[in-house]
């Protein structure tokens, strides 16, 4: 587990980030297609070369948020 330490903080990071911007844990009332979708435009601008943001930490908490939902059922 050691090996995803770095990882892991950096998911967390995004997650704590983003509840400044999205409260109440608005990703909860998404479903698991939305996230997919997500982490599909975050992989593409990640492609492309985009540095706006960490998009592949973004694309890689939108897959852990889908696989969440889909756990919860």
């Amino acid at each position: 587990m050691q090996l995803f330490d770095e990882a892991l903080a950096v998911i967390a990071a995004v997650m704590h980030n983003g509840a400044a911007t999205h409260p109440e844990s608005e990703w909860i009332r998404r479903g698991v297609d939305y996230h997919l979708a997500r982490t599909e435009q975050h992989l593409r601008r990640l492609h492309d070369g985009s540095q706006a943001e960490d998009h592949l930490a973004h694309a890689t908490t939108r897959l852990l948020m889908a696989l969440t939902l889909r756990e919860l059922g």
